[in-house]
């Protein structure tokens, strides 16, 4: 991704999440689809980063990650309008609210929830994990309390300074 080979990185992170699902790492595999799905968009291909983004809501809605989904769609909701899929764009928040009305939550009670304690953490991340050199961006990871955050990736945890 970094060098701008997006079709490699496409392909790779579709390979790695499929080895993850195989694994019974759900969670993993899903946060790797994620990472495949902007690779994809990046190289032009819509269709197919929508397509992973919507089975990998629908993954972590089964698995009760109501807050993961709602960061997801959300980001991805950014990136695929910055690049004119408005019409991708309200699919996704469609499908995810579909995939989230067994637990009760909505897209928007979610992201509330989520933007109240973002707000809270004070500490900064490090750009990158140490263990897996997967970004670390405050919205996506997974924080623990003020101070620690999980990676979306491997699972490390890394304190915020």
């Amino acid at each position: 991704m970094d060098r701008g080979e997006f079709a490699e990185a496409a392909r790779l992170f579709d390979r790695l999440a499929i080895e993850a699902r195989r694994r019974g790492m759900p969670i993993r595999a899903a946060n790797l689809a994620v990472r495949a799905a902007q690779a994809h968009l990046a190289q032009g291909d819509v269709e197919t980063a929508t397509d992973r983004l919507q089975r990998t809501v629908g993954v972590l809605a089964q698995q009760g990650q109501g807050e993961r989904v709602a960061q997801i769609v959300s980001r991805a909701g950014e990136q695929l309008r910055e690049k004119g899929y408005d019409a991708q764009a309200a699919d996704l928040e469609r499908f995810a609210e579909d995939a989230l009305s067994g637990t009760k939550l909505s897209l928007d009670d979610l992201r509330a929830s989520r933007l109240g304690r973002l707000a809270a953490v004070r500490g900064s991340l490090q750009g990158k994990c140490e263990a897996c050199g997967a970004p670390l961006v405050p919205e996506d990871v997974t924080w623990h309390d003020l101070q620690t955050a999980e990676c979306p990736y491997c699972g490390t945890i890394a304190k915020a300074t």
